[in-house]
């Protein structure tokens, strides 16, 4: 279920170079001599005495997966040493994310965070959390995959202490809204069914948030994430070697149950099995709604994912909505001044719990709360000051990373393995100021390739080619991207253009310390190699699916119009009545544009109205029926022009997640 830091190594002297147009099997170049200084030269500034976070990942251990005892796992390999993270790193991997790959390696099984708290750790990209309750156990977010949630709590079960004779599971808890915290939930239960008398505990709006963020824009998120994730390169020294929150993400089916209960206040107290816990909502800072817990009996405070080893995207790659760092800090400094002197420990969805030790004077979950929320202040506060002081969106990035103060740079915690100062920056003027810096030029732009076609049209492809690999052999290979990327553009075909630009990526990426830089730059380069555009995974399940509301589904086929494809005269109207539930959605077609609105009653001049229970459109949303299908057996009703319905039909389209963004040649 997890790749060892042994598989990495080993694939780092087999790996051999290719520039095949025609293989799919991608595996990497060596690094160059200006790589291995680069990462050579930032070794020696990193803060490798600090092996806190080594500690914290082994300590509680119970057992490790495979059965082994904490006894046994010593005695079969020792515990990490940094010193050998440190020699066995290959010249292919940035030394700070080799590290933090080999933090996450450090946890691989069940762990006692305090009596009546555990974690299985290791089993995915987050942490199962579970709490003893009086009459079993309660789970906090259950992992990504139904898979990965069967094992992990099978797993557990062998080793945690049956309570009245059984491990049943009294609740289960959704800290927030992305996969990784919910997926897994069917593999707890046999049946895949939540058992009567068992609830499901998320924050406020938890439903509409998921959908909303993962449904209209979630086709292209799905591609950009092959980008940001690296889930289609190869595991090894050439390809992924961490993923900042974790070692990986399992593959199989995400699944949804919706939540039974939901916190709708900002904090409220709810006895869980004669457990009782306090949730306090904090939405808009890590994911648009997201509830932290405290459980008094065990002083235990789970964070959710507002806290984890390492910088957390405020801009994320894949594409969400910006997150905002300034709530963030707050909730950050709320947590501290509330929590951090009276509790025993933090624990969180990633990364090993903060422990207070009562027999020295130092409060280190105020210290690790402290440095997470001025890590985040700094990045905001800062990246508008320079705003305010005439700094573009395109240049504030280096500027932040030009004065992060030495407390960050030799603090692990701070470093940027998942989203770094300089997108994080950018991300923070997009959400105050937008995309565009106000230089007349990029007023309306020219596209990308009419731009990059001028850049060669103008200086010629043969003196940009030689410049860019001039800059290549200098090790300057930021600089002979950004030419290489123009010829590329203008010309997809030029082979030694894409050759030597897969090149330049491939080497920044064993440069980077951000694992979404690193795993787009090696995505960007094996397309190039490749020639070849690799399946995305969908994170929008048949589960997921089948929880879209009828407005939500209304949201996505207007979206799903291509207007070329609208003839001039194309106007109508319908409804959609729900009658088991009493609902009817009104929409309007007109201007090549979809308009729907919820209404008290279906309008009575419409051109067609369709009668039809919610479950059964989930139906033919999903693919498990087809409209015809159902209105021949009765079970749904059309009055009017049913010529609308093939309408709608001939004017969208079916997304796909192979578009380019890289040129591919045809």
């Amino acid at each position: 279920m997890k790749r060892t830091l042994l598989s990495i190594a080993v694939a780092a002297t087999s790996c051999v170079a290719v520039a095949d147009y025609d293989s799919l099997d991608y595996t990497g170049k060596p690094a160059t001599k200006h790589t291995i200084v680069a990462n050579n030269a930032l070794d020696k500034t990193l803060p490798w005495h600090d092996t806190a976070a080594f500690e914290r990942s082994e300590r509680g251990l119970i057992a490790a997966f495979g059965d082994h005892s904490a006894a046994e796992l010593r005695n079969s390999r020792g515990y990490l040493e940094v010193d050998d993270v440190r020699r066995d790193r290959p010249d292919t991997v940035n030394p700070s994310l080799w590290r933090q790959g080999a933090m996450n390696y450090a946890s691989g099984g069940l762990y006692e965070v305090t009596d009546g708290v555990y974690q299985i750790r290791g089993a995915d990209l987050s942490n199962m959390t579970i709490y003893r309750s009086d009459n079993g156990y309660i789970i906090h977010d259950p992992l990504i995959t139904r898979e990965a949630a069967t094992a992990a709590w099978d797993f557990a079960k062998k080793h945690l202490p049956p309570i009245n004779g059984n491990h049943t599971i009294t609740g289960v808890i959704y800290s927030h809204t992305h996969p990784d915290h919910y997926g897994g939930v069917r593999g707890l239960f046999e049946d895949g069914q939540l058992p009567e008398g068992v609830e499901i505990y998320a924050p406020k709006d938890f439903m509409e948030e998921l959908l909303s963020e993962g449904l209209l824009a979630g086709n292209a998120m799905g591609r950009r994430a092959q980008y940001q994730y690296g889930n289609t390169l190869p595991d090894s020294a050439y390809g992924v070697v961490d993923n900042a929150l974790g070692m990986g993400t399992t593959k199989g089916e995400i699944t949804l149950i919706p939540p039974t209960v939901i916190i709708e206040d900002r904090e409220e107290t709810v006895v869980i099995d004669g457990l009782e816990m306090l949730f306090i909502n904090m939405p808009g800072a890590e994911a648009p709604t997201e509830m932290i817990n405290y459980v008094p009996a065990y002083n235990a405070l789970n964070t959710a994912e507002l806290t984890y080893d390492g910088q957390h995207n405020i801009y994320t790659f894949r594409g969400a909505q910006t997150r905002d760092s300034l709530a963030w800090t707050k909730y950050l400094s709320e947590i501290k001044h509330r929590f951090a002197d009276n509790i025993d420990n933090i624990h969180a969805a990633h990364s090993a719990p903060v422990w207070n030790n009562p027999e020295t004077e130092v409060n280190e979950i105020a210290d690790y709360l402290t440095m997470q929320r001025d890590n985040y202040g700094f990045i905001h506060n800062q990246t508008l000051r320079l705003a305010n002081q005439g700094v573009k969106i395109n240049d504030i990035g280096r500027a932040v990373e030009a004065i992060v103060p030495e407390s960050q740079q030799q603090n692990w915690a701070s470093r940027g393995y998942h989203g770094s100062y300089s997108h994080n920056a950018r991300g923070v003027i997009n959400l105050y100021l937008g995309y565009h810096d106000m230089n007349p030029t990029n007023i309306n732009p020219l596209t990308n390739v009419d731009r990059s076609c001028l850049y060669v049209q103008t200086a010629g492809a043969d003196t940009m080619y030689k410049q860019a690999q001039h800059h290549f052999n200098q090790g300057a290979y930021q600089e002979a991207s950004t030419l290489l990327n123009d010829i590329v553009n203008c010309e997809p075909t030029n082979i030694e253009a894409r050759e030597l630009l897969a090149d330049s990526w491939e080497q920044q990426g064993y440069q980077s310390e951000t694992m979404a830089w690193r795993n787009s730059y090696l995505q960007g380069a094996s397309e190039l190699r490749t020639n070849h555009i690799p399946e995305a995974l969908k994170a929008v399940s048949p589960d997921i699916m089948s929880q879209m509301t009828t407005a939500g589904f209304l949201d996505f086929m207007a979206v799903s119009i291509d207007a070329s494809k609208v003839p001039a005269d194309m106007a109508f109207n319908f409804n959609i009545v729900h009658p088991e539930v009493s609902e009817v959605y009104y929409v309007e077609f007109s201007n090549a544009n979809l308009a729907p609105l919820k209404v008290e009653t279906a309008v009575s001049e419409a051109d067609l109205t369709l009668s039809i229970a919610r479950n059964d459109l989930i139906a033919v949303i999903t693919g498990q029926a087809s409209l015809e299908q159902l209105i021949d057996s009765q079970k749904a009703k059309v009055d009017g022009d049913t010529s609308i319905l093939s309408q709608l039909k001939s004017v969208s389209v079916e997304f796909k997640q192979d578009f380019e963004i890289v040129p591919i040649m045809n």
